[in-house]
């Protein structure tokens, strides 16, 4: 062909070309209706749809969606379970956005790409999706409740010293929140798509949401007890307590709380909580109220009596060489044990914490008496002789506080709660090794505020009626204040009405009372109120130096 024919033939197939170009586009291109073909989530878009514009699509849409959030999903954990709508469980789907997007489909990008994406509509591979989430807040909410319904401790087994047998260990379980956050989160999304997209039926239920609670072994087994050698008393110690009268429902507390801890097993290197094991102070939980120290005051609460419990194991722990990790002294001298061997116990928040640095396990044993309460520390053997050293380093006087009630009667007065010194000791705990080892000594320091003494009198009432202070506090508070030492019948009282805090002087017009007046020493009549007992043992007057061996 002469070249001007071959330049004409190739001019010719520009516009051959651009017909068929346009041509495709005009036959596969979406026009004023949706891509012809596409899907969304697995169905294809019905023609009418598709020709009735965003509209009739968003409506379309809404429809599918509606009818899958209306479906009910059930979490099952273990024996637990919860069913809830998937409305609650997934946010909210706005059809409109989701129809637009699809509606734009095809026309946008280069007409070649436009052109391909038409083709491969046409052929059902053009497949929208819906974007599904849940809601956070709603499924943590639904995890931490499965979590309170599921979770079951572990126990150990323990030992029954009593009854020489072992009390099997159980194992218990716990649901990860997390884990299960994430589980229940794919599951829920994709059984809603598989409804979405028709793969489930309208009327089938979905298949239950399973999360597996991980299990929780216990730490002593029945088998490890098996081997315990506890021929040795390691450390003991002996508490004493009364049963008559308003003592009754703390000696049940002390018996319950003892209760709980014999047979307790403490690996080496094992620590231990006292509230961990004998749990809060509730009537649930088997204590009763009863009289306990709160604040410096004698006060009924529930539990009152546990705090002896305490004292005995750490002076036990003591004096079985026990590391004590935690530990606080009363606000004032214990009747029941020496100070400086004591620890006061307030569930949750005042804790007794001690750790076994034997290299074998050792059993907690609680034995309670009449009016005894005793508790071993039993183990392989005893490793070193333990002696307790106590000096009272100082003594800080009591100050009375007197408050006027216009209940009380002319001529009496109730003594709410009695003064006790307080005290600044020095402890020492000696290690004596049967080893021959060095022996080697630990000391610290407790300090036993002074309790002021309470009297709720009349009205009025004078201040040197009531019984005087006793000597040796009188002379404190004077050399305290800078004052001469006070003749014997000098007192140091603050008289106020109601609930008072602070000192403040008698009221003007009260004269000291004379031996035919109402209100003399002679006459005054003083009952103590309910719980109020006379200081004994170390609240009355403790030795200044104490040294105990076990």
């Amino acid at each position: 062909m002469p070249s001007r024919l071959r330049v004409l033939a190739a001019l010719g197939l520009i516009p051959l070309a651009t017909g068929v170009a346009f041509a495709a586009k005009a036959t596969v291109l979406p026009g004023d209706r949706v891509l012809p073909g596409v899907r969304v989530e697995g169905l294809p878009v019905p023609d009418d749809i598709a020709r009735g514009g965003e509209g009739a699509l968003t409506t379309w849409i809404g429809r599918r969606v509606e009818a899958t959030l209306a479906r009910s999903v059930e979490v099952r954990v273990g024996k637990a379970s919860r069913s809830l709508p998937l409305r609650e469980l997934l946010a909210p789907v706005d059809a409109a956005i989701v129809a637009r997007s699809v509606a734009s489909l095809g026309r946008t990008g280069t007409l070649a790409a436009r052109v391909d994406l038409a083709w491969r509509a046409r052929a059902g591979a053009v497949d929208a999706t819906i974007a599904l989430a849940v809601r956070a807040d709603v499924l943590e909410k639904l995890a931490a409740d499965l979590k309170k319904e599921v979770d079951d401790p572990p126990t150990d087994a323990r030992l029954d010293l009593t009854a020489h047998t072992v009390v099997p260990d159980h194992e218990g379980r716990f649901l990860d929140v997390d884990g299960a956050v994430a589980t229940i989160e794919t599951a829920a999304v994709a059984r809603a798509t598989f409804a979405l997209r028709g793969v489930v039926a309208a009327d089938a239920p979905f298949e239950p949401i399973a999360v597996a609670p991980s299990p929780a072994p216990a730490r002593v087994t029945a088998a490890s007890l098996a081997k315990l050698e506890i021929g040795a008393v390691v450390g003991s110690f002996e508490t004493h307590f009364g049963r008559g009268g308003d003592q009754a429902p703390r000696a049940v507390n002390i018996e319950n709380a003892a209760k709980k801890l014999d047979g307790l097993v403490l690996q080496p290197g094992e620590l231990v909580s006292f509230n961990g094991v004998v749990g809060e102070r509730s009537e649930a939980n088997g204590f009763k109220t009863a009289w306990e120290i709160f604040k410096g005051e004698m006060r009924p609460g529930v539990g009152g009596g546990t705090c002896q419990v305490a004292s005995t194991l750490h002076a036990a722990a003591f004096f079985a060489g026990l590391e004590i990790l935690e530990r606080l002294p009363h606000s004032r001298p214990s009747a029941y044990i020496p100070m400086g061997l004591d620890s006061t116990v307030v569930f949750p928040v005042v804790d007794l914490k001690v750790k076994n640095p034997h290299p074998f396990p050792v059993v907690v044993h609680t034995k309670v008496g009449a009016n005894t309460l005793t508790v071993e520390l039993l183990g392989k053997e005893k490793p070193m002789t333990v002696v307790f050293g106590r000096e009272v380093v100082d003594i800080y006087p009591f100050v009375r506080k007197i408050q006027e009630e216009p209940w009380v009667e002319p001529g009496k007065a109730i003594k709410k709660q009695g003064g006790i010194r307080g005290y600044r000791v020095r402890r020492t705990r000696t290690f004596k090794y049967a080893s021959g080892a060095a022996s080697k000594t630990e000391s610290s320091y407790d300090f036993y505020p002074p309790t002021t003494e309470i009297y709720v009198v009349a009205p009025g009432t004078d201040p040197n009626a009531l019984p005087p202070l006793p000597e040796d506090v009188k002379a404190m508070l004077a050399k305290k204040n800078g004052e001469p030492i006070p003749s014997p019948d000098a007192t140091d009282a603050v008289a106020c009405a109601g609930e008072c805090g602070e000192a403040k002087p008698a009221p003007n017009g009260t004269t000291p009372g004379t031996p035919n007046s109402p209100n003399s020493p002679s006459s005054i009549e003083v009952k103590n109120a309910a719980g109020v007992h006379d200081p004994v043992g170390d609240q009355a007057s403790p030795t200044k130096s104490v040294s105990i061996a076990h």
